[in-house]
Parts: C-alpha cells; sequence; structure tokens
C-alpha cells in the first residue's frame, strides 16, 4: 500500500467545487515558431514534471463517508496516459487553435489517474503548441507558475534534459 497524504483544505476546497458545468481545471498554452519533437518534450516532461511527486499522484475521495479526499501514488502511472499529439486541421490558424483548446477545456480531467494531461498540438502555423491541463487542486497560484515555467529552458542554447 502506498503512503497517502491529505489534500490541504484550500486544494479539497477546489476539488469540492467541481462540477460538469465548473472544471476547476487550469490550461497554459505554449506556442512555437517551429515543430517541437515529441520524443524531447516527453523527456522535458518526464526530467522536469515528475520530479514533483504529486504528478505521479491521484486523488482519492472516499464516498459514503467523512473522511476527506488524500492524494495517493497511482500503481498504474504512466506518462503516456498524460501525453497526447493531435495536429490541427487546415488551416491551423489561430481561431482552430482557439477551437481545439476550447474543446479541451470543456472535457474534466480522468481522477482515476493523476489530474494532469500534456498536449501536443502540430499544425498550428509553421510550428505548434503545447496545452498543459492541470487540476487546481495540484498546485495553486505562485507554485503553479513555477511548475510550468519549469518545463521551458529559460535561456537559448540550454541542455536538453538527459
Amino acid at each position: 500500500m502506498s503512503p497517502v497524504e491529505p489534500l490541504t483544505n484550500v486544494d479539497a476546497a477546489w476539488l469540492r467545487m467541481e462540477d460538469p458545468t465548473n472544471l476547476m481545471m487550469i490550461s497554459g498554452i505554449f506556442t512555437f515558431d517551429q515543430p517541437v519533437d515529441l520524443a524531447h518534450l516527453r523527456a522535458v516532461v518526464e526530467h522536469r514534471l515528475l520530479k514533483y511527486d504529486r504528478f505521479r499522484q491521484r486523488v482519492v475521495q472516499p464516498r459514503g463517508s467523512l473522511s476527506s479526499p488524500y492524494w495517493e501514488t497511482d500503481p498504474n502511472f504512466t506518462l503516456s496516459a498524460h501525453m497526447h499529439r493531435i495536429a490541427l486541421p487546415a488551416p491551423g490558424d489561430q481561431e482552430m487553435l482557439q477551437t481545439v483548446v476550447s474543446d479541451f477545456m470543456s472535457m474534466p480531467l480522468d481522477f482515476s489517474k493523476p489530474p494532469w494531461q500534456v498536449h501536443l498540438i502540430e499544425n498550428y502555423g509553421e510550428g505548434c503548441a503545447v496545452m498543459c491541463r492541470l487540476h487546481h487542486c495540484i498546485a495553486d497560484g505562485m507554485a503553479l507558475m513555477q511548475v510550468l515555467l519549469s518545463l521551458t529552458d529559460m535561456y537559448e542554447g540550454a541542455p536538453p534534459p538527459t
């Protein structure tokens, strides 16, 4: 049995606010002038995001109990379940990207897994976009910004993750 960790009161509140018409998800979009290699993106996510245990944990919400929700390590975790690749249909412009992003934003996350996803969206102009979807119970405010920024290279020529 994996160790469990209760959600903080604030994170549990974000979880309780979730309903089909009010998804408590944070979405970030990165756009690139050139295509991004999926294998490289996968290595970046593995090296920079999965160093945080939270991204390998799922939320358990006990039913019929006064027990609080808690985090537990997902025994079936695979990065492939969280990384997706699609291509925009022609013309691959901003309007098409907004349509696809809107569709993703209206879909709830699967709570049988850690509540986050990364989508490589190809055929956006001459480059691509990367969409990160994370449930608000994972992180809040500046902590979440630091997590998302950790996926980026802060300077040109930064070495790829090993």
